[in-house]
Formats: structure tokens, C-alpha cells, sequence
């Protein structure tokens, strides 16, 4: 009896059944309609933005003719890849192509850069298996720092667009990681499934709370780092400087050590916050305490739990690209088999063949008012699956991120998956 109490326990600790229903949990009508918007909005705003402005400067079409030059780094195609080989010489691109090209957009520069980066991780991941382990973790890793030197690179080198752009971006992720976590957590916990408006009203009237759970810890961050730069700032005194730099090193090596146990903190419990609020209907401060607490008691089934849900999130896209890319290929095939041989070209004029990792590809340019017409429409379809695709990923990544905080919350409060705060439902079906 011991032995299988042992085995029973040993099995609920694991979790499996829990962690596998943010497979289902991500399929939910309501939660892949908030996130849909949510890419619609974000997609939207990027691409009028990107019309307006288009400071990106790309390689004109003249300079790839000049390949003979002996400088490789001047034959980047765009000032972004120019930053990831050499972020000191990016200005000097920028100066001898800037009026040259046509520009590109800051958000599609970075739509792009982050879809080729994010199919390459999730490739590589599918390889842990094999027995270069190591080195398909460090890709994966390698790629999601890429992805933040690309973003480094917008902030440097665009700061206007991104302020407004990435500040949009954050109040937008707020609101509606927090009306999804929210529709997550009552259907996880109490199979409930609320609908649109309900969770809508959940993530407005506690939208403070989802603001300040990240901003707080960031802007503790960002204290710290204005009062490091100031004395830095004070270093530049002549004989004084230096003399004030070694008289506050002691504070500085504590500030530091403290920046450092925070961004661990942070960026461990940070994906707790959002599901903490929604949980619990509780203040931004209280969703810290809780998230960082439960990180910090039980670090390694945090640790655990994530990498079976980036498992399971790994395949569960993998397995969404392949159903729409049959549904895409096949619907190719059968045109192209209608087509008469000659007139296969008119095809590819308005629709380019779909492959696993580009469904959506430029087609050919048209010959006719009328196969403009057709492969506006074409690409405007394509475009809606593929934010379908966006969206099933952004619903599994708020939908495993509130199971997460289930199980942890069990694990360290001794509290049941079925325990939600429902108060703001109640006063409703009471008015």
C-alpha cells in the first residue's frame, strides 16, 4: 500500500494529465477569438506604421551588381543584418545606402527577422533527442538572444517608432494576456467557459493590476541602472571621480547584486504575473509576491513544468503549421493540376507555392489588372490563416502559462486547481 500511495504521488507531482490540457485549453473559441484580435490590432497598427515612415534602409538593387567590392559587410541586404555582424558600423550602411533604397519598415523588418529566427529555434528543438543535445539547446538559446539584439537594434537606431510602436505593443499585451489568462483559469479550474464580454470586463476593471505586475519590478530595474549611470557620470570628475567611485563601490556590488537576483526573478516568474491577477483578482503587487515566491520555493519543479510545456508548445505548433501547409499544398496541387501547361504561370502570378516554413510567400508580378485583383485577394486569405496560426500560438503560451500557476500554486500554497476568485462574477449575477 505504501508503494503505490508512493507511485500515486510521485504521479501527481508530475502533473502530465494537467500539463497536456493547455493543448485543449489553447483551442478554446473564446481565447483564440481574444487572440486573434489581439494579433490583428498589433499586425495592424505595425504595418500603417511601417507605411508612414519605412526608415529601414535595405541594399538597393544597384549595389548587389557591385558584389566585386572586397568589403562583405557593405552587401547586407538591410541595416539590421548589418547591426547583428557589426552594430559599430551599422551607422556607416545607413549613411552610404539611406538614399539609395527605398526603405523598408521597422515592424515588417522585424515580423520577418523573428519568423525566420522562431522556425529555426522550433526546428532545432525537435532535435533534443539526437546526440548533439547541448548544442541544439545553445541554438535555440543563440536564436532567442538574436531576437533581442534585433530589438536592441529598433530601440538604438529607431527609438521614435519603437517607443510608440512598443508601447503600444505592452498596453495591448496586458490587456489581453490578462482577459486570455483570465478565460484560461476558469476554464482549467472550474470548466467554465466565459464568454467574450465577460473576461473583456475581467481584464478592464483589473487592468491596473496587469500593468503594474511588470512595470514594478522593471522600474525597480530601471532605478537601479539611472543610479549606476549617474556614478558613472560622476567618474568623469577629474581626481574626485575616481575617489567617489571607490567610496560607493561597496553600494554599488550590493545594488548590483540586487539587479541581478531581480532580473532572475523576473524573468523566471515573470510569465506567473499576468495568471496570478487572474487567479486571484489581486493588486500587481500581491501577483509579484506570489509569482517570485513560488519560483524561488520550488525552483526546480518551476524549472520541470516549463520545459514539458515548451515540449508540448513545440509540437502542438509544429503540428498546426503541418495541418494548414497540407491544407495549403494540397489545395496548390489540385489548381495546378487544372492548369493547362501553358497557362501554369498565370498561377504563379497570383499564388506562389506554399512550403512548411513560408506560407506566405510573394507571388510573381502580374501581367493584368486582373491577376493584381487575384493575388490581392489570395494574399488577404493567406494572411488571416496565417494570423490564425499566430493566434493558436499566443493562446497556447497564455493557456500554459495559467496552468503553470496552478500547479505551483498547489504545490507551494496547498491550494486546489478548482479555487478561483469569482467575486466579479457574482456582484454581476446579484445586479
Amino acid at each position: 500500500m505504501a508503494r503505490e500511495h508512493s507511485i500515486r504521488q510521485v504521479w501527481d507531482d508530475l502533473a502530465f494529465p494537467e500539463l497536456t490540457r493547455s493543448l485543449k485549453l489553447a483551442l478554446g473559441p473564446t481565447k483564440v477569438a481574444l487572440c486573434f484580435l489581439f494579433v490583428l490590432m498589433l499586425c495592424g497598427v505595425g504595418f500603417v506604421m511601417d507605411l508612414m515612415t519605412r526608415s529601414v534602409t535595405v541594399l538597393p538593387v544597384p549595389a548587389l551588381a557591385a558584389a566585386g567590392q572586397e568589403d562583405s559587410f557593405l552587401l547586407k541586404p538591410d541595416e539590421l543584418s548589418a547591426y547583428l555582424e557589426s552594430p559599430f558600423r551599422t551607422r556607416e550602411y545607413i549613411q552610404i545606402y539611406k538614399q539609395r533604397s527605398p526603405g523598408r519598415g521597422v515592424f515588417s523588418t522585424l515580423w520577418n527577422y523573428f519568423a525566420s529566427r522562431f522556425n529555426h529555434a522550433t526546428t532545432r528543438l525537435l532535435e533534443l533527442g539526437t546526440s548533439n543535445l547541448f548544442a541544439n539547446l545553445w541554438n535555440v538559446l543563440a536564436n532567442l538572444w538574436l531576437c533581442f539584439r534585433a530589438l536592441a537594434w529598433a530601440i538604438e537606431f529607431h527609438p521614435f517608432y519603437s517607443v510608440i510602436y512598443f508601447t503600444f505593443a505592452f498596453l495591448l499585451f496586458c490587456f489581453f494576456g490578462g482577459a486570455i489568462c483570465r478565460c484560461a483559469a476558469l476554464d482549467f479550474s472550474r470548466n467554465e467557459r466565459p464568454g467574450l464580454g465577460e473576461v473583456l470586463q475581467f481584464a478592464r476593471e483589473r487592468y491596473t493590476s496587469f500593468l503594474t505586475a511588470p512595470l514594478i519590478p522593471l522600474g525597480i530595474l530601471a532605478g537601479f541602472s539611472v543610479f549606476l549611470m549617474l556614478v558613472g557620470v560622476l567618474g568623469n570628475i577629474p581626481r574626485a571621480g575616481e575617489l567617489i567611485i571607490a567610496l560607493l563601490i561597496g553600494i554599488l556590488f550590493l545594488l548590483g547584486l540586487a539587479m541581478t537576483v531581480l532580473l532572475f526573478a523576473t524573468l523566471a516568474g515573470g510569465c506567473l504575473l499576468f495568471p496570478a491577477v487572474a487567479y486571484e483578482r489581486t493588486t500587481g503587487l500581491d501577483a509579484i509576491g506570489r509569482a517570485f515566491s513560488y519560483v524561488i520555493n520550488q525552483p526546480v519543479w518551476m524549472v520541470f513544468y516549463s520545459l514539458i510545456e515548451l515540449i508540448l508548445g513545440t509540437l502542438f505548433y509544429l503540428f498546426i503549421r503541418l495541418f494548414v501547409y497540407l491544407i495549403l499544398r494540397l489545395s496548390y496541387l489540385m489548381l495546378s493540376v487544372g492548369f493547362r501547361s501553358e497557362q501554369i504561370d498565370k498561377l504563379h502570378r497570383i499564388w506562389t507555392e506554399p512550403t512548411f516554413f513560408h506560407l506566405l510567400n510573394a507571388p510573381l508580378k502580374a501581367t493584368t489588372w486582373s491577376e493584381q485583383a487575384a493575388a490581392f485577394l489570395i494574399q488577404l486569405n493567406l494572411l488571416f490563416i496565417v494570423g490564425l496560426v499566430m493566434a493558436l500560438i499566443v493562446s497556447y503560451f497564455f493557456s500554459s502559462i495559467t496552468v503553470l500557476y496552478g500547479l505551483m500554486r498547489k504545490k507551494v500554497d496547498k491550494i486546489g486547481f478548482t479555487q478561483v476568485d469569482i467575486q466579479l462574477e457574482k456582484i454581476q449575477k446579484t445586479s
